[in-house]
């Protein structure tokens, strides 16, 4: 899977994309939850960046393991795509969209929730070992 700079427009939208299709298949309601919120516009992503990092992350999977339909990334890798946002603002921010995304077609497949499971535990990590400032 390729690099993004950290915290980069890039690295947010792979996150995004990564919510819709870690679960084998991008449903409408997914993209809905996009074109409905301003999320992307929060995150500085526009359209066309986001359809492109969509496109470099199917090919990046292409590679990997589908199992059951569903996308396997292993927990190493998960956690390198993870590490690439390091902002506690846009840490929330993310894992609040990427929440909102798997939860649009009102089913939460087992690739989606470990996904969002461990973003929550990573960020919540580095939340813990870097409180805010008093």
């Amino acid at each position: 899977m390729r690099k993004y700079e950290t915290n980069s427009p890039r690295a947010r939208a792979r996150l995004l994309a990564l919510s819709m299709v870690v679960d084998g298949h991008l449903d409408p309601a997914e993209l809905q939850v996009l074109e409905d919120s301003p999320v992307l516009q929060d995150l500085d992503i526009d359209w066309t960046l986001f359809s492109e990092v969509l496109d470099e992350l199917c090919s990046d999977m292409l590679g990997g393991t589908v199992r059951n339909g569903a996308v396997e990334i292993g927990p190493a890798l998960l956690d390198s795509v993870l590490a690439e946002i390091t902002e506690p603002a846009l840490q929330r921010q993310l894992l609040v969209a990427m929440l909102d995304i798997v939860e649009a077609d009102a089913r939460l497949a087992h690739a989606e929730r470990l996904l969002v499971t461990r973003a929550g535990q990573c960020w919540m990590q580095d939340a813990q070992a870097d409180p805010l400032p008093a």
